[in-house]
């Protein structure tokens, strides 16, 4: 009797641990997968100036306030991606990557992403949408944006705008989204700085 309870319990143990080897207690063995919107190629003719800019850090819209990727299969969808993840929040990426353009266009003599003393000109962003839209057999990637280009310490602006505009996608996965993301962004940045460079 107590060789067939050992038994018993051997036989339990063992297809508990097949289970957990095999993932079928729920865990998964996928590991996660991030991205990030990245600086691509523009080009900003303007002449550098003395001036120093702080690129404030972007608000967003608290249902893109999140590490997953969120993607839409309808106008009243609202999903994201379980394993496919931003390297860091939306807002904390875009805003590093408006520092980038910045930098390279070299039209401040300074960018800084934290407050450096005080400033001549303030970047701002506020992030509606950044997300992939999936629509029958088309993928898109989606952004919507507004910047604002100010002086330190005044609430008009020398220049604002809002940008919302889709980029298509080679296919449906969350590196094509980024990629077609960070296509999108440069195309907003590069009319951005273009504007920026007329009215500092």
């Amino acid at each position: 009797m107590r060789i067939l309870k050992a038994n018993r319990l051997l036989a339990v143990a063992a297809l508990l641990s097949v289970f957990t080897l095999t993932g079928c207690l729920g865990g998964s063995t996928e590991p996660s997968r991030y991205y990030t919107v990245s600086a691509e190629s523009i080009s900003v003719a303007g002449a550098a100036s003395d001036a120093r800019v702080h690129v404030k850090k972007f608000t967003i819209d608290p249902a893109y306030q999140r590490s997953n990727i969120v993607y839409r299969e309808s106008p009243y969808d609202f999903m994201f991606y379980d394993l496919d993840l931003w390297a860091t929040r939306p807002e904390q990426m875009l805003t590093q990557v408006a520092g980038e353009y910045l930098v390279k266009s070299n039209l401040f003599k300074s960018v800084d992403l934290k407050p450096m003393g005080k400033p001549d000109f303030e970047l701002l962003g506020n992030v509606d949408a950044i997300e992939e839209i999936d629509e029958g057999s088309s993928q898109d990637a989606h952004l919507a944006l507004q910047l604002t280009f100010r002086k330190t310490g005044e609430d008009t602006p020398l220049w604002e705008k809002r940008y919302d505009e889709r980029q298509s996608m080679n296919k449906r996965d969350a590196h094509s989204a980024a990629e077609a993301l960070s296509k999108l962004y440069a195309r907003f940045m590069q009319d951005a700085l273009e504007n920026i460079a007329r009215v500092k």
